[in-house]
């Protein structure tokens, strides 16, 4: 639901736009809106943080809009809904980048204090709906695992099935390093390869575990019923040297690091919160290795 105060960031390094937007945010007689402006995605993610019921507005500068300009903003993590705001509108235009994830797109011509309030109410309204979908929705779209939100409910359940058996069961969690990838290609990359290494992973794992999305690019596993630590140490070296086989993207071949944090119940933690706990700090130990990238917690 939108405030009486709406927060905008404006992705443009125009000074002429950054005026005609601050202007409109400024002017009406509703209340204002709250302006910022942003060189780069990088930078207007900072404001989004920092805002509440942000918008970003993404300035097209001139050009014909492009899906890819879309992909900073309107990945799974997304925290604010996309307006592009273009110099040439069009009904083909407006159909594409709707498509490619914006929530409206918003002529120049046709900029001021009203259209640019009804442009964020809509926004605002259509960002809350999805998210609201997405917890609804037990997989991720984009990678087709189970969601976070799943995946803690599974958990709960393996920690109740394991006290009464008194069996015991590895949380894995797994991030990637995306920085040896080619800074022109990354943004398009990482989601195309965070698929591929999720059935990789899905391919090593058992039928009876669980693989599932979690926070950010991370990926984490409940692997039941492993009789020895050994056995997780094998899946964890499995897993990372599929990671890190050269994947084909484009004309190229690309390499990625990983690396794994492992709980162990009831070893680790006896409750979901502690197990994850306890798996970030492992995962964080590996991530400063060179080699052997799994660390137990």
């Amino acid at each position: 639901m939108l405030t009486d105060t709406p927060s905008l960031v404006l992705v443009s390094t125009s000074p002429e736009t950054i005026g005609l937007v601050r202007n409109a945010c400024a002017n009406g007689a509703s209340p204002g809106i709250r302006f910022a402006a942003a060189a780069d995605p990088l930078a207007a993610r900072q404001y989004i943080s920092d805002l509440d019921d942000a918008v970003v507005l993404l300035d097209c500068e001139g050009a014909a809009p492009r899906a890819e300009k879309l992909h900073p903003f309107i990945h799974r993590d997304a925290i604010a809904p996309v307006i592009v705001l273009t110099h040439d509108f069009s009904l083909d235009l407006e159909q594409a980048m709707i498509q490619a994830g914006a929530a409206e797109v918003l002529p120049v011509s046709e900029l001021n204090h009203g259209t640019l309030r009804r442009a964020l109410r809509y926004a605002l309204d259509r960002h809350a709906m999805q998210r609201k979908l997405t917890r609804l929705t037990p997989f991720d779209p984009d990678s087709g695992l189970l969601t976070q939100s799943i995946f803690w409910e599974i958990l709960g359940l393996a920690i109740r099935r394991c006290q009464r058996n008194r069996d015991f069961f590895s949380v894995l969690l797994i991030d990637f390093d995306w920085s040896d990838l080619s800074p022109d290609i990354v943004e398009e990359a990482t989601p195309v390869l965070f698929k591929r290494f999720a059935d990789r992973i899905k391919a090593v794992m058992r039928a009876s575990d669980t693989v599932a999305r979690f926070e950010k690019s991370q990926i984490v596993v409940l692997a039941e019923s492993m009789p020895r630590v050994e056995d997780v140490q094998v899946v964890a070296a499995k897993i990372l040297s599929d990671i890190s086989a050269p994947s084909a993207y484009g004309d190229r071949y690309v390499t990625v690091k990983a690396a794994i944090g492992i709980a162990v119940y009831p070893t680790s933690g006896s409750t979901p919160e502690e197990l994850i706990v306890r798996a970030g700090e492992a995962l964080a130990t590996s991530m400063e290795r060179s080699a052997n990238r799994f660390a137990f917690g």
